[in-house]
């Protein structure tokens, strides 16, 4: 009696998932995740599994790329504050024409990361632990603050060689300006909801450039 034939059947393929996390994209999503965890609770409470949680990855998976709390922290800083200095550096390397269009450029551009990039937290982050970690202090003042400071001196330089700059007493224009932004946004951040006068972003960038511009633009001769 013959046997009913038996449909042959071809192996089964794996299914690919519908979505799968790449893994060159899991460095970057955890240092947006490290940037959140330690904005809203500083560097000695923040944890790492919190981070991992955020980020959307095993803890294991969060060593594999940072071996420890510090080295994720300094990845994070190098990662969205240098790196964006260095952006920075190099819209001025390209920059052909008035030096003061370029300065009301960096302005708009500095307040904004800071404004709304979440890098307002990380300086007073920075500040408020700066006891107890003064060797992550020292890092975040060497590759953020001075390097924003060397970018800014070559602005002023060039706006005093070309005559629309005045010179401004020991140089102090490159260390103004951060310090005025730094705090400007930090204000905005964490105050503007209590200001009985708030103002918006806008009118305080406009502030922020006429402050500025009235502070280092040349001054006209006086009539004799």
């Amino acid at each position: 009696m013959p046997q009913p034939s038996r449909r042959s059947r071809s192996p089964r393929t794996p299914r690919t998932p519908r979505w799968r996390r790449r893994p060159e994209a899991r460095p970057e999503e955890i240092l947006d995740a490290a940037l959140e965890v330690f904005g809203a609770e500083g560097f000695a409470r923040a944890r790492l599994d919190d981070v991992a949680r955020r980020a959307g990855v095993s803890k294991g998976t969060l060593y594999r790329y940072f071996d420890s709390k510090e080295t994720l922290f300094r990845e994070m800083i190098r990662a969205k504050v240098v790196a964006a200095i260095a952006e920075t550096e190099g819209i001025i390397e390209q920059h052909r024409g008035p030096w003061r269009d370029l300065l009301v450029a960096i302005v708009r551009r500095l307040y904004h990361i800071l404004r709304h990039d979440g890098l307002s937290r990380i300086s007073r982050l920075v500040g408020s632990e700066l006891a107890s970690f003064p060797e992550l202090g020292h890092y975040y003042y060497e590759e953020a603050i001075v390097r924003a400071r060397r970018m800014l001196d070559l602005v002023f330089a060039g706006g005093i060689a070309s005559g629309e700059f005045r010179e401004v007493a020991h140089g102090y224009a490159s260390r103004a300006l951060p310090e005025l932004l730094i705090h400007t946004t930090q204000t905005q951040v964490f105050f503007q909801r209590f200001d009985p006068d708030a103002l918006s972003d806008d009118t305080v960038v406009e502030g922020l450039l006429d402050f500025v511009l009235g502070g280092v633009l040349a001054r006209p001769a006086d009539a004799s």
